[in-house]
């Protein structure tokens, strides 16, 4: 996989995450096995519009690319990739690594208002900022939510049918029902969102394709990730480390300081030393590679 971005910036990038992850987690995570999103997150997305988020998954490349350019303006986006394109291997990741880490305190200052006093707080500062200025914040948040929310469910893929969300989608389109109906598992906005679902479940309505939206439904009624895995956390730090090409460079006790910095190392998800943590990520590798075999049928 070609490397997305340097080790230190996707750990730090994790670790501004982590929270946001480990709070999704406690709401989503039931007995039941079924993704719940807290109220505000839903509310976010109606409020900024952004409820097409699932075009990310049509293309790979989009979901990254969005994340960038909440932190980088169109011009900077662009003269990046002019720089990367004349860049040889070895100084891609240099050139990257000044980019990202000159972000790094707008990095560490994500901080997703989950209370209602912290969401007042950040109602107060956005009513206080010039019209430029919330112009610029709406835009930020719309871009960076839209990749943490393709982000979260391509890595929820992942760990449950071994496969990600972007490789569903695109097997889907072409033809393959059966990916259809586990994308949707997934990601219900997935059949609304993107035109080829919309249209080809309401035309399998229409056409009395009776075996084929049975399928679907099964799936979408179906609880995506029921007692496979304990370690959910862990799972998608790897996910993402993956994703940007860097899990496979970590040392196995880089990983293991990355977790415990990022509070990933609590309770059910107890890493204790480098040896749990190889077992950890074994585990995540096996999963991928029977991903057929333990994804819900």
């Amino acid at each position: 996989m070609q490397l997305v971005v340097d080790i230190p910036s996707a750990a730090r990038l994790i670790q501004a995450m982590a929270p946001d992850w480990l709070w999704l987690l406690k709401y989503i995570e039931s007995e039941d096995g079924y993704v719940r999103f807290p109220p505000a997150v839903s509310q976010w997305i109606k409020n900024l519009n952004i409820g097409n988020y699932p075009v990310l998954y049509e293309d790979e490349r989009a979901i990254g690319a969005i994340l960038v350019k909440a932190f980088l303006s169109d011009e900077q986006v662009g003269q990046l990739n002019t720089e990367l394109e004349a860049c040889s291997s070895e100084e891609r990741g240099q050139l990257l690594l000044e980019y990202i880490g000159n972000l790094g305190e707008e990095i560490d200052a994500i901080e997703l208002p989950k209370t209602p006093a912290a969401q007042k707080r950040a109602e107060a500062q956005f009513l206080a900022m010039s019209d430029a200025e919330r112009q610029h914040a709406i835009e930020f948040m719309q871009r960076f939510l839209m990749s943490m929310l393709a982000g979260f469910y391509q890595s929820l893929s992942i760990m449950v049918h071994g496969e990600k969300l972007t490789a569903l989608v695109a097997q889907a389109k072409a033809g393959d029902d059966k990916a259809f109906a586990k994308a949707v598992q997934i990601d219900k906005r997935i059949l609304h969102a993107l035109p080829y679902f919309n249209d080809r479940f309401a035309a399998a309505n229409s056409e009395g394709q009776r075996e084929f939206v049975e399928l679907v439904t099964a799936h979408m009624s179906r609880p995506p990730y029921k007692g496979k895995i304990r370690h959910k956390a862990l799972y998608l730090a790897f996910s993402l480390l993956d994703q940007v090409g860097v899990l496979d460079r970590m040392k196995h006790s880089e990983l293991l300081d990355l977790c415990t910095q990022a509070g990933l190392d609590s309770h059910a998800n107890r890493i204790d030393d480098v040896k749990n943590v190889s077992k950890r990520l074994a585990e995540y590798r096996a999963f991928q590679r029977r991903g057929f075999d333990l994804s819900t049928p």
